[in-house]
Parts: structure tokens; C-alpha cells; sequence
């Protein structure tokens, strides 16, 4: 007689899904996404200067009155914040503004205490408040439980960007490694531990490469569509994201319709009848339909004039062509000068997912080859960045009359996680060695980001 405890089959299916190797990727990207908001929000005394001052101010008021308003003043909230914490890098030192009477007078704040968070939807804040409402009931400080949610954003972030990468056919060690990078990087530093707007922007790069990676199937088009508009919606930076996923889908759709051509030209009429083109333009059609819906209500509701921005140089062919670079070698960096506030770690970090990043997408350019998968998303993901900033900038002049002038290199954040996806699709699937190395410099910097200095 056998003496083996018999284990039903469904409980042990179970234990191996649960158990098994490809679980150990997303658990531990996951938990590290997670670690760095454990780690980073607690230090944080100061507001960021990435304007997290009228992100709290809109982050406070969501519960109660869903948006803000063009010409609304910021609330004492936002601005006890301001002057009791100090604002980081710019005036770190809490000031008078700390006290009740002095916050009550707008001369004392940026744009004479008018918000500018007006042109953004109140998604972000209404979900970010959502799920930080239990922290707030076990105690922990509204902006405090603001940015830990930002860890929750990084964390499904790195979730779709392996999920993405393992549809692609890439090794969950390769996979995993440029999770930690992304994990790890000055864009998730400064955006998901602080409230910020930027927090979405990884989600948004690593959700739309997920779902183009089922649109290229012909399958999950209204999701495609649905998560253009979303991610628009969350910031309307995040459209560089839907540019490279879209731009990715056509490609392979163009491919497809000139291998298969009947006559020279012919291509042409099949690309545009192929369903997968038809769902990547009706998805930036709703993604811009939905932004400019936006932006009617943001008029139609506004008490007061936008606060002024200050002169800019008219967006001509000159701006343009500085702008086109701007997100290749700025998107992955972080803000102000690395070496004297971020010290050795910030170095670590920089150069690590900095180089990884620029060398993924122009390698892969290089080396793979015409027609195949990879090449279209290298060449998608380096279009994007070269048109995304001067696109936006045009449109912002188009619709609000001013743009920044240069844009913050920051809005290029929603295609780090592209950039390191062709990274990861540039380690040579048969040798394990490269994996391996490109997976210690994930863990290194992943590291390294824990010890950035809070302020």
C-alpha cells in the first residue's frame, strides 16, 4: 500500500501556478514597486517643485467637488502644506505662510494663488483619493497617503510592462531586470512618490504596449481604444504612449499589407481596410475627441481668467526642431542637478536606465531586421519620441494660447517603459549571459534608487 498523501489535482494546479517560475518576475516586480513607496514617502517633507502644491490642492478637493476650475483659488489646505513643509530644491525651509492668516492671502503664492491643475481631468485625483481613503482611515496624513498610492501606479506599471514583454516573446529574466530599471528610475522617484499627475505616466506606456500586443492578434480592439482614452484622459502627455503604440500596430499592419500586395500599390488600400489600422485610428480620434471634450468643459466652467504663464517665444520651425530630441535623452532623467542633491545613488540610477534606455531603442533600430516585430516597435517608439514633444507643444499653443517653453523633458515619461522594452528585446534570446548581466543592473539600481536621498 502506497503511504503518499494524495493531493487533489486541482489544489495541486494551484500550488504549481502559484509556485512556479514565472510567478516569481511579476511577484517581485511588484514588491518592489511597492518597497520604493515604503522606503521614499516617509522622508518626504518638502513638496516637490514639480507643481505638487496645486496637486494637492486638487487631490483635497476632488472628494467634494470633483474639478477645479480655471481662475479657482487654491484652498488653505494646499497651501498650509506649501509653507509648513517648504517647497523641495526651490525654498525647502517652511515659512510664515505655515499660519492660517498668511495662507488666506493669494499674494503670497505662485500665480497669485490661482490653481493652474485646471486643465487636468479629475481622473488621477479621483482614483488616486479612492484608494487612499483606507490609509486616511488608519491614520496616515492625506498627502501622505497620497503618494504611497503613487507606488500602487508604479506597481501596475511594471506589471503590464513584463505582462507586455512576455506576450513578446522575451525571457521573464530580460523582462524582469527592465522592470527593476523602470522601477528604479528618477521618473518613478520624483512622479510616484510624490502626488503627482506623472504618476500615470508609466501605467499609461506599459498599458498601451500591453494592448497593442493584442490588437497586432486582431483581438481586444475595443480595449485598445478604451485604454487610448483613458490614459489621455488620466494626462494628456500621456498621448506620447498612445503615438508609439499606435505607430507600432500601423506598422505591422503595413507589413502585413505589403507582403501580401496584388499590385504595386495596391498595399496601400489593404493597410487601410486591415482592422488593426481602422482600431489604432478611431483610438487616437477618441483619445484627442475625449481631451478636447475636456477642455470645452474646462471653459465652459471657468470663474476667472488661467493664470499667466509669462511670455514664450512663438512656436516656429526653430522651437520645433529643438523640441524633437527633447524625450530620447531627457524622458528617463529627473529634475534639476542630479550630483548635488541625489549624490552617488542619483549617478547610479541615471546613467544606468539613461543609457539602457537611449541604447534599446537605437540598437534595436539598428540590428533588427526590416519587416519583423522588433524593428516596428523600435522604429514606433523612436518616432513617438521625436514627435511627441514639438505635437504637444502645438497643440497646447492651439488650445490654451501658451505652451512651456521648452516643455519639461518629464512629459516624455509614458515611453520609458518602450524605451526598455526594445532594451529588453535587444538581449539575444539564446544567450543567457546578457540576460543575466542586464538583470544585475536592474537589481543594482533598483538598490541604489532606495538610498536617493528624501527631502
Amino acid at each position: 500500500m502506497s503511504t503518499d498523501t494524495a493531493t487533489t489535482p486541482g489544489r495541486r494546479g494551484f500550488r504549481e501556478r502559484v509556485f512556479s517560475r514565472a510567478s516569481i518576475g511579476p511577484v517581485l516586480l511588484v514588491l518592489a514597486a511597492l518597497l520604493v513607496g515604503i522606503v521614499q514617502v516617509p522622508g518626504h517633507k518638502g513638496v516637490s517643485p514639480v507643481d505638487e502644491y496645486v496637486y494637492i490642492d486638487y487631490f483635497a478637493k476632488v472628494a467634494t467637488q470633483g474639478t477645479v476650475h480655471r481662475g479657482e483659488q487654491t484652498g488653505t489646505f494646499a497651501r498650509q502644506e506649501l509653507g509648513c513643509r517648504g517647497l523641495r530644491l526651490l525654498q525647502p525651509a517652511p515659512d510664515a505662510r505655515c499660519e492660517l492668516k498668511n495662507a488666506e492671502n493669494k499674494e503670497l503664492f505662485p500665480f497669485h494663488g490661482a490653481t493652474s491643475a485646471y486643465i487636468y481631468t479629475p481622473l488621477y485625483f479621483a482614483i488616486t483619493r479612492v484608494l487612499a481613503e483606507p490609509l486616511v482611515w488608519a491614520g496616515v496624513g492625506l498627502v501622505d497617503a497620497g503618494r504611497f498610492v503613487g507606488a500602487i501606479w508604479l506597481a501596475a506599471a511594471a506589471l503590464l510592462l513584463y505582462l507586455a514583454l512576455r506576450r513578446l516573446r522575451v525571457h521573464p529574466v530580460a523582462a524582469t531586470a527592465v522592470g527593476l530599471l523602470m522601477v528604479g528610475s528618477l521618473p518613478a522617484y520624483w512622479s510616484n512618490t510624490y502626488i503627482s499627475t506623472d504618476a500615470t505616466a508609466l501605467f499609461a506606456g506599459g498599458l498601451m504596449l500591453y494592448l497593442a500586443t493584442f490588437v497586432l492578434e486582431r483581438r481586444a480592439r475595443i480595449l485598445f481604444v478604451a485604454g487610448a482614452a483613458f490614459v489621455t484622459l488620466l494626462k494628456v502627455q500621456n498621448l506620447a504612449a498612445v503615438a508609439a503604440a499606435v505607430l507600432f500596430v500601423v506598422l505591422r499592419a503595413g507589413v502585413a499589407a505589403y507582403r501580401e500586395r496584388g499590385s504595386r500599390w495596391g498595399w496601400v488600400g489593404a493597410l487601410f481596410r486591415d482592422s488593426r489600422t481602422i482600431t489604432s485610428i478611431v483610438a487616437v480620434v477618441v483619445a484627442v475627441v475625449a481631451q478636447v471634450a475636456w477642455l470645452a468643459y474646462s471653459t465652459a466652467t471657468a470663474v476667472g481668467p488661467a493664470p499667466d504663464m509669462g511670455k514664450v517665444r512663438p512656436l516656429g520651425i526653430t522651437s520645433i526642431i529643438l523640441q524633437s530630441g527633447l524625450f530620447i535623452d531627457g524622458a528617463t532623467k529627473g529634475v534639476g542637478d542630479i550630483t548635488t542633491f541625489l549624490k552617488g545613488p542619483g549617478l547610479i540610477v541615471n546613467y544606468a536606465v539613461s543609457w539602457i534606455a537611449v541604447a534599446g531603442v537605437i540598437g534595436l533600430l539598428i540590428v533588427a531586421r526590416w519587416g519583423r516585430k522588433r524593428n516596428a516597435i523600435a522604429l514606433a517608439t523612436f518616432a513617438a519620441a521625436v514627435i511627441s514633444a514639438p505635437l504637444l507643444s502645438a497643440v497646447t499653443y492651439v488650445t490654451l494660447g501658451t505652451y512651456p517653453d521648452p516643455p519639461p523633458a518629464r512629459y516624455g515619461i509614458s515611453l520609458v517603459p518602450l524605451f526598455l522594452a526594445c532594451a529588453a528585446l535587444l538581449v539575444p534570446a539564446r544567450r543567457p549571459v546578457p540576460r543575466w548581466i542586464l538583470l544585475g543592473v536592474g537589481a543594482v539600481t533598483f538598490l541604489a534608487s532606495l538610498f536617493l536621498p528624501q527631502g
